[in-house]
């Protein structure tokens, strides 16, 4: 087959790929959304999926990089995790089949204990998912599973 012909049709799988591996979840946080994108692709030293989220789903934010770097976030991504915010104390975690569809995935060598870890009522699982409690869409706020980290 002819080079040319192909290349488009390979390009056009790529593009609708990315696509919906880059596009928020309908009611995913921004904390969730960047804790799933730096698990998948990891931290390139910019705020690339806060600015992506912020321009697919809330682009009134003009201020969020302002915001973020107010709060220790100043710049990268994963800075929203080592400075602004961290796991609160019950997260959404799941090792049902629907976290798959809804969740960051999380795996370990032996079954994690969930009533244990974070006082979750469900059975042990090798397989969990941290599974975003959704915000009002535009929303550049954190769900109910992230607290603030308090500054130095």
């Amino acid at each position: 087959m002819d080079k040319k012909i192909m290349q488009p049709e390979f390009e056009t799988i790529i593009d609708e790929a990315s696509a919906r591996i880059l596009t928020p979840r309908a009611g995913e946080c921004l904390a969730c959304y960047v804790f799933r994108q730096l698990g998948e692709f990891g931290c390139n030293g910019t705020h690339r999926f806060a600015v992506t989220f912020r321009d697919r789903t809330a682009p009134r934010a003009t201020a969020l990089l302002e915001r973020l770097g107010s709060m220790g976030a100043c710049c990268c991504d994963c800075e929203l995790f080592n400075n602004a915010y961290w796991l609160a104390p019950k997260p959404w975690f799941t090792g049902y089949w629907f976290g798959e569809m809804l969740g960051t995935r999380f795996e370990s060598a032996e079954p994690i204990d969930l009533r244990k870890a974070f006082g979750i009522n469900e059975p042990p699982a090798k397989t969990i998912y941290l599974c975003c409690r959704s915000v009002r869409r535009g929303s550049t706020q954190p769900c109910s599973n992230w607290a603030r980290l308090p500054r130095r």
